[in-house]
């Protein structure tokens, strides 16, 4: 039986909202939990109780077994309303958390997720050592200063570990992306908005059967393969999808994996048009934000509209107006029935560097070309 959950919003009542909390229920339930309620506050958060007081309090009488905030708490907060509810209280991040920890496949994402939770851990543990030295009574999920130190002493030790490991990775990284641009094999990296169908879209150019479920974070370690454009070959990278409101946490722990996002040499940003205008707005503008935040150029980002083959003609002609925010043209596709791929791969066949197209002509030609011919020739940047 699945643990019954309370989710809570407090904040602003943004255009979008009714979106973002749909998103947050669905990442609840991918979690584990059985979503009982949704209880909205509009306004700002209460820095003691995240709700107001009152509405704290009407809360703690209702039937849950977690309260999960949509915005992270502080540690204050946690055991405040740990005290309040007599339950246990989290938020997104740590729904987050759990998912990756079931998907992740790899050692180094396995590492990074560590990392990442042991992070979000550290204040609340931080918060309830203080007060255990105080004397004071921590009530629920309270535990004596000695073991509360020890465990706080072994979480910073593990950090350091880890990221001594991963810092490892990130020069291995580093040296295979230095090898393959030596050898002039370009990379192109697909990412977007987590379930705008990445992956699917990778199986179809690369002839791949990666597991596809149509849930948030299926894929959360680079994987990649070999694909041949005419002749041409490139590097494809499927990668991390974003989300809204990506706790800054999560960047920091999977930079070496959006690392390869940075270097890549084209950025396919997928996008769901199939879903309302307001949304694909909303998920464009935090896929072009995040990138940003992590130093990716727009010039090297090529738009990919997928899903086209559940909307009709006119609703991707109103898309133009929703993508002109950021981009000048899109390349509009369907993974799932092939649609628009033999045009995805004319586009990068001329966007992504690696060859230059030249015409045979006067003097000093190959022996046996003619006038005219075309000749592929392999370049570095």
């Amino acid at each position: 039986m699945r643990n019954k959950a309370l989710l809570a919003y407090s904040g602003p009542k943004t255009p979008n909202l009714v979106y973002k909390l749909e998103e947050f229920a669905s990442l609840v339930e991918v979690a584990g939990f059985e979503v009982s309620e949704l209880v909205t506050q509009y306004g700002r958060a209460d820095s003691r109780f995240y709700l107001g007081a009152g509405k704290a309090r009407e809360v703690a009488s209702k039937d849950f077994d977690i309260f999960i905030a949509y915005h992270s708490l502080t540690p204050l907060q946690v055991f405040n309303l740990e005290r309040l509810f007599k339950r246990r209280v989290v938020d997104r991040v740590f729904v987050i958390l759990v998912i990756f920890e079931r998907r992740a496949g790899s050692i180094e994402s396995k590492l990074q997720i560590e990392l990442a939770r042991l992070r979000y851990e550290l204040p609340k543990v931080k918060e309830y050592l203080r007060r255990a030295k105080m004397g004071e009574q921590l009530g629920f999920l309270g535990a004596g200063e000695y073991v509360i130190d020890s465990y706080y002493r072994h979480m910073v030790r593990r950090i350091s570990s880890i990221k001594k490991r991963l810092e490892e990775a990130k020069k291995g990284r580093v040296m295979h992306i230095k090898k393959r641009k030596e050898a002039g094999v370009p990379e192109v990296v697909l990412t977007g908005y987590t379930s705008a169908g990445k992956t699917t879209l990778f199986n179809r150019l690369v002839s791949e059967n990666k597991i596809v479920d149509g849930r948030p974070f299926a894929t959360l370690e680079t994987y990649s393969r070999a694909l041949d454009i005419w002749g041409k070959r490139v590097v494809l990278t499927d990668t991390i999808g974003f989300i809204d409101d990506l706790p800054p946490v999560l960047i920091e722990s999977f930079h070496s994996t959006l690392q390869e996002i940075i270097d890549a040499d084209r950025i396919l940003l997928v996008i769901d048009g199939s879903e309302p205008y307001e949304e694909v707005a909303r998920k464009i503008s935090t896929s072009v934000r995040t990138l940003g935040e992590v130093g990716v150029d727009r010039s090297k980002i090529i738009p990919i509209v997928n899903k086209v083959d559940k909307i009709r003609l006119e609703e991707l002609r109103n898309l133009r107006k929703v993508l002109e925010k950021y981009f000048t043209w899109f390349v509009p596709v369907s993974a799932l029935t092939g649609f628009g791929i033999e045009a995805l791969k004319a586009v990068l066949f001329f966007q992504v560097p690696g060859y230059t197209i030249v015409r045979a002509s006067g003097d000093g030609n190959p022996v046996g070309l003619r006038v005219g011919d075309v000749v592929f020739v392999p370049v570095k940047e």
